[in-house]
């Protein structure tokens, strides 16, 4: 088959003009009322999902992602009974790994997008158990949840930020004024994970969340802020996520450290030695700590 016979579709770009490029077939593609959503198949990666341009979860590799994001922050604190608040998460891949630990005691899930669950529950099937007694699906804007949240005294002890890049629903969650309402629900030993892939470039590291929308990523809110005085950082390889190389963002109150895992668990990426590897940064990284 020629360059040109192939289904090549090619990844939304911002400011850096890169982006993958995919022989991929289009199964399904829709408007949804917040955002556009597309449904891809690739004979070796599988099945991905598509939001406003930008790939958000692909078969091959979510997992990496997935247990990452909650393994790390959860397993770095020995917890009684956990409360966890995800915000986003239509994939339901961070509902799937989040559920594994029977400590975990209440699951709050905050997605603005039904469909997005509907179609990746359908074409992904990625997702954990929307029917597990400790989950409480709330499909409303994470503005609007957290405000309520803080009326009623609600908090949580992990708070992962599930989002899309800053160009569709997630836009107005990439402000001072949210994180500062956010930082508000966090218990006294809980934390704030949020993550972005990282670049290199000449003048060392750029962040998509930047890149794609021309915003302030939040990372940077909050060393700008300090809503939460403490912020830790570790990385992954992603291979589908822009750059490959991303970073996780740990905010807390307090100074209790998550390096080293309290509880032994074995995923297909994470273990207790990438738990503890993935804390070490690479010298262009390490200034984020600063």
């Amino acid at each position: 088959m020629s360059f040109s016979q192939k289904n090549w579709w090619h990844e939304r770009n911002g400011e850096l003009g890169v982006s993958i490029l995919l022989d991929a077939k289009t199964l399904h593609k829709e408007k949804s009322e917040f955002q556009d959503i597309e449904i891809l198949k690739h004979d070796h990666f599988g099945t991905l999902l598509v939001l406003d341009g930008y790939i958000q979860a692909c078969q091959a590799d979510e997992f990496i992602y997935h247990e990452m994001a909650v393994h790390v922050p959860l397993l770095g604190y020995v917890h009684d009974k956990a409360s966890v608040l995800i915000v986003g998460g239509g994939d339901g891949g961070i509902l799937r790994e989040v559920l594994v630990h029977d400590f975990v005691d209440t699951v709050t899930m905050v997605e603005i997008d039904h469909r997005v669950i509907e179609l990746s529950n359908k074409f992904l099937g990625i997702q954990g158990n929307y029917d597990d007694p400790r989950v409480s699906l709330r499909i409303e804007d994470a503005a609007a949840f957290v405000k309520g949240a803080i009326s009623a005294g609600k908090k949580f002890d992990l708070i992962v930020l599930d989002l899309t890049e800053p160009v569709g629903p997630s836009a107005n969650l990439f402000t001072e004024k949210f994180i500062s309402s956010l930082s508000t629900i966090v218990t006294e030993k809980g934390v704030i994970l949020d993550s972005d892939s990282i670049f290199i470039s000449k003048i060392g590291s750029r962040f998509l969340q930047e890149e794609s929308a021309g915003v302030e990523n939040l990372i940077n809110v909050m060393r700008r802020k300090k809503f939460l005085p403490k912020i830790d950082i570790y990385r992954t390889n992603i291979p589908f996520f822009p750059g490959a190389d991303f970073g996780f963002f740990i905010y807390s109150q307090n100074n209790i450290s998550l390096r080293e895992p309290k509880v032994t668990y074995v995923g297909r990426h994470y273990d207790p030695d990438i738990h503890k590897a993935a804390f070490i940064l690479p010298k262009w990284q390490q200034y984020l700590l600063e």
